[in-house]
């Protein structure tokens, strides 16, 4: 048995932003992975990779995130088949804007689709988060949130699930930049501290509920003023060099807000698309990094629509 290939494509996404961490969530215009899939007989399995950094993702599919996330959807849906699939990588592993996410994402995704989109999807999102948790220790939904919804994702709760999505503001620019450094999410949370004081816990409720408001009333200025964070960058900022350069660099040449994205190396700048431009933000961070010899990719995108069929 053996069914026609469909194409999916999944995007990145980048997480926390400013004081909602675990909570917020940006799907991105680019860059993107590809997963292809075809029904089989019975099983998941992984024929093809390709694609940036290819050759260090698991053809295992009990450590690959498609696969599991797939195998999780064909679980919930009862189905009587397996699925083959190949995947184009396009977002660079413990990158920082939800390379496993993309991956998840795009294997449930794809696996609904096959099963005649039987799974509502909160439950495609929890199939993807399944396999989050499997490869880093962790559950957590705040990159294939948006990567499957598409758009500013914040989720409620986690038990019981409960996810909400805005629009976000058309004029809102994103520039995303990638230092040839790797950070592992597993890693970047071994950092994170136990406990945090009244005072920050006060600071964060503030900006995340400001940041939420002017997500939705397309407040820019607001945006950029309420992207902040007290405890969860500080204690990454070690595991990023230059960091805080690059950061300062992105807010002088117009950035509204630049900040680490997700759980790293990557750095996230929000810029207002109609009064500014991205490319010159973009190259402001890579020419941090290229002064101090490393390599840095970079990319100017839009706010993202979410997986979907191509």
């Amino acid at each position: 048995m053996s069914g026609e290939w469909i194409k999916v494509e999944a995007p990145a996404t980048t997480s926390n932003i400013g004081a909602g961490f675990d909570i917020f969530g940006l799907a991105l215009g680019r860059p993107f992975d590809v997963i292809e899939g075809r029904k089989t007989a019975s099983g998941v399995s992984i024929s093809d990779k390709s694609g940036v950094c290819h050759e260090g993702i698991p053809s295992d599919p009990t450590k690959n995130a498609v696969t599991i996330a797939a195998a999780e959807a064909l679980k919930r849906c009862n189905a009587d088949f397996g699925i083959e699939f190949r995947i184009t990588k396009g977002i660079r592993p413990c990158s920082g804007i939800g390379s496993s996410g993309a991956s998840a994402a795009g294997g449930a995704f794809l696996a609904n689709i096959l099963c005649g989109g039987s799974l509502s999807s909160d439950e495609v999102i929890l199939c993807a988060a399944h396999a989050e948790e499997v490869l880093s220790g962790g559950f957590h939904a705040d990159n294939v949130a948006p990567c499957i919804l598409g758009g500013f994702t914040i989720i409620r709760s986690y038990a019981p699930f409960e996810v909400s999505r805005i629009e976000p503001p058309k004029g809102l620019g994103v520039v995303i930049a990638m230092p040839d450094v790797m950070v592992a999410t597993a890693d970047s949370r071994k950092v994170l501290p136990k406990e945090v004081s009244v005072r920050d816990l006060v600071f964060h409720v503030g900006n995340a509920s400001t940041l939420v408001h002017a997500m939705m009333t397309e407040d820019l200025a607001q945006i950029g003023r309420s992207v902040k964070d007290a405890v969860f960058e500080p204690a990454r900022t070690q595991l990023v060099p230059y960091l805080k350069d690059a950061e300062a660099a992105a807010m002088s040449h117009g950035a509204l807000a630049s900040f680490l994205g997700g759980s790293g190396p990557c750095v996230i700048s929000f810029y207002d698309k109609g009064t500014h431009n991205g490319d010159l933000i973009a190259d402001s961070v890579k020419s941090v990094y290229a002064e101090n010899g490393m390599k840095c990719d970079t990319w100017v995108a839009d706010c993202g629509k979410g997986c979907r069929r191509i």
